[in-house]
């Protein structure tokens, strides 16, 4: 069962295995002024590992902000 979340508790936006395009996307949102991070799987920093569900980029941002950044993230 999935809860929709509250508005001041994170949300999930994308998830990325290219730790240079999640850089991109949280860059891209920061000059849209919505605050994010990324929570990422170790493997991808110290071996730089991306297959298989390893190097899983998860980029999240403030609940009452999910529309505006998936909005912010729209090509064109």
């Amino acid at each position: 069962m999935t809860s929709t979340p509250k508005p001041h508790e994170p949300a999930l936006l994308t998830t990325v295995y290219n730790p240079v395009e999640a850089e991109i996307i949280v860059a891209k949102l920061r000059s849209a002024g919505i605050e994010s991070y990324v929570r990422h799987d170790a493997l991808s920093v110290v071996y730089g590992l991306t297959v298989d569900g390893c190097g899983q980029q998860d980029i999240w941002v403030r609940a009452e902000d999910l529309k505006e950044a998936m909005a912010a993230l729209e090509p064109g």
